[in-house]
């Protein structure tokens, strides 16, 4: 999944979540948060595989259901008691939704299939040559046009439109948290 993918499930999410647990609208904070969260996976395991050749395919430590989501979830938990749920929220459905979204697309277009990767480090492949983050991106954007070539391809393209649209709309109903966030920095200077 592109990254802003990951941060539309992710906000979608976490904004019903707030709505019905915590009976309000997401918080600035929460949401810059959340925005972190739904990156941190592929922040941390994209550098290690594409720049530094520690990985094979850029899913390792960060998107491991055996070690970078119950970290992620222990963050959380902490938050949660340290008197910060919404913002424990926001790490554990950001992280969770990027893991989750993951393996779903590693479902319907991987080949070879990545799945084992979630499992890390219990299942590793060879590691292989990096080939610099810039180049590996370049390579990802002509494969995803590669992709649009074909029906399943304009259907996902499609289906991830209405995704972006639908969270801008309902990011804008919660009041744009997160987009004055870099204001209130500079007041409290």
């Amino acid at each position: 999944m592109w990254p802003w993918s990951h941060l539309a499930v992710g906000y979608v999410a976490f904004s019903a979540f707030v709505r019905v647990a915590l009976r309000r609208r997401p918080s600035h904070r929460a949401a810059v948060v959340l925005a972190v969260a739904t990156q941190l996976p592929d922040l941390i395991d994209k550098p290690l595989a594409w720049q530094f050749g520690l990985l094979s395919n850029g899913i390792g430590v960060a998107h491991s259901l055996i070690v970078g989501v119950p970290v992620a979830l222990a963050v959380a938990v902490a938050l949660r008691f340290k008197g910060f749920p919404e913002l424990g929220a926001g790490v554990a459905i950001g992280y969770g939704s990027h893991v989750l979204g993951d393996i779903l697309f590693a479902v319907l277009f991987s080949r070879p299939p990545v799945l084992p990767s979630f499992l890390w480090p219990v299942y590793t492949t060879p590691v292989s040559d990096a080939p610099g983050l810039g180049a590996k991106t370049v390579q990802l954007l002509l494969d995803s046009q590669a992709l649009l070539g074909g029906e399943m391809g304009r259907t996902y393209f499609l289906l991830q439109a209405l995704l972006l649209c639908g969270t801008v709309a309902l990011w804008l109903r919660d009041g744009r948290p997160g987009f004055t966030v870099p204001r209130s920095f500079r007041r409290s200077k």
